[in-house]
């Protein structure tokens, strides 16, 4: 009688966490869009307030939490807070409480709720951006005519996109079927038809890539390093496009064309590590001339007169914004996090952090719950299955939640598929 009365308070719990997430993530999305001008701004802060009070009370009230696990999370909180009141980014708090009051919240589920929001306010947005409701922002330019589709910024829509076909995809390695990445390689095409945004471009056309060689690795043997170690993609990434923006001078021909190929990304950053250093628990908010958005009118029209600079990475904005510590708490935790789940079988969360990676060296998403979901599966409940294939390639077979992998499946040392398995799809979350 306990348990089922404590399974119904969890469950009660959990539905409560979803339907936090799914107003907070409408709210933060909203902002996204030029929708933002139809919500007075103190809508968005006490959505956040009242984000903030509801998850501390689930967890505080509704989570039974071990000392350690307790000391882990004060700790956590702590710091965040350390670093929001220094640097005045205000959306790590309802983060990194989403991320804690995670804990034992289906990840599927999760993924369902952003997909639901974020994808019904994105079309909304379009649809009221073409018929003339609300803002189109658009830059014309040698590559043609790049466009927002109602989002503040093109390059702002690009990452929306890629993020949800992230999330698609995750959803749908349980039945994969090769028709099912006709929505993603449209996305893909409205990135490089109407954005231009080469980044987001590059990066899920590595996902799709990435993707197709964990679904069929049992015939691309070959391909298996690149998803066995796909874990270590975070601190690459994050260690590459600090270290070359420090070491980056005019004098070196060859990091002055790499730094041109990369839209002086390279520059201002080094420009930023020089001005503003790094410090450990972050430091005041650094001005930045973005000329995304509104705020392009005031150079097309000639009037004004400002110095572009934007820090575009997230993980070079996270080291000077937010400090280092945070830094290494996040990279560190996350690619430990990520090894875990190779250990488990489980290749699906690296390889779709590979292309985040990718996307996350060059532009500032990486902690917006609006774009990375993903950064709540750090106390999820994650499914506990593995998807592999028929040898005709077109038989997707999932453990079962408690069966053995090398009883049915295969993992990366090539140990035998039982292809008759049918998995109980109820039994697996």
């Amino acid at each position: 009688m306990m348990r089922r009365r404590g399974a119904s308070i969890q469950q009660h719990r959990n539905a409560l966490y979803l339907i936090i997430f799914g107003i907070y993530l409408a709210s933060v999305t909203l902002q996204t869009t030029t929708l933002n001008e139809m919500i007075p701004h103190r809508v968005g802060v006490l959505i956040e307030l009242a984000t903030l009070a509801a998850l501390l009370g689930l967890v505080v009230c509704l989570d039974t939490l071990t000392p350690g696990q307790i000391i882990g999370e004060v700790s956590l909180l702590v710091l965040v807070t350390v670093v929001t009141l220094t640097s005045g980014a205000h959306y790590l708090m309802p983060t990194i409480m989403l991320v804690i009051a995670a804990r034992e919240v289906s990840f599927r589920q999760i993924i369902q709720v952003y997909l639901g929001v974020v994808g019904t306010i994105l079309l909304l947005a379009l649809v009221a951006s073409e018929v003339g409701l609300i803002k189109n922002i658009t830059f014309a330019t040698a590559d043609g005519l790049r466009q927002s589709f109602g989002v503040v910024y093109t390059t702002d829509f690009a990452a929306h996109i890629f993020y949800l076909c992230a999330a698609y995809l995750y959803l749908l390695a349980r039945r994969f079927r090769l028709v099912a990445l006709l929505p993603v390689l449209f996305g893909l095409a409205m990135i490089y038809q109407f954005t231009k945004t080469m980044t987001d471009v590059i990066a899920l056309i590595v996902l799709i890539s990435l993707y197709l060689v964990y679904i069929y690795r049992r015939q691309l043997r070959w391909l298996r390093p690149m998803i066995r170690y796909s874990f270590l993609m975070l601190p690459l990434a994050s260690g590459l496009i600090i270290g070359l923006s420090n070491i980056f001078n005019y004098q070196d021909r060859l990091l002055v064309a790499l730094n041109n190929t990369l839209s002086t990304r390279l520059a201002l950053g080094n420009n930023a590590l020089l001005a503003y250093g790094v410090k450990l628990f972050g430091q005041a908010p650094i001005p930045i001339n973005g000329w995304g958005g509104d705020r392009v009118e005031t150079f097309t029209n000639g009037v004004g007169d400002a110095t572009y600079f934007f820090i575009d990475s997230s993980f070079l904005n996270m080291l000077i914004s937010y400090g280092l510590l945070l830094t290494l708490i996040i990279i560190i935790g996350m690619t430990w996090f990520l090894y875990q789940r190779t250990r488990q079988h489980d290749y699906l969360l690296p390889v779709i952090f590979v292309a985040i990676a990718i996307s996350s060296m060059f532009d500032q998403h990486f902690l917006e719950v609006t774009y990375n979901v993903f950064i709540l599966m750090l106390f999820a409940d994650l499914p506990n299955y593995q998807t592999a294939v028929g040898p005709a390639f077109d038989r997707p077979v999932v453990i079962r939640r408690g069966r053995r992998a090398d009883e049915s499946s295969t993992d990366l040392s090539g140990a035998a598929v039982d292809p008759d398995h049918r998995p109980d799809v109820n039994s697996i979350r």
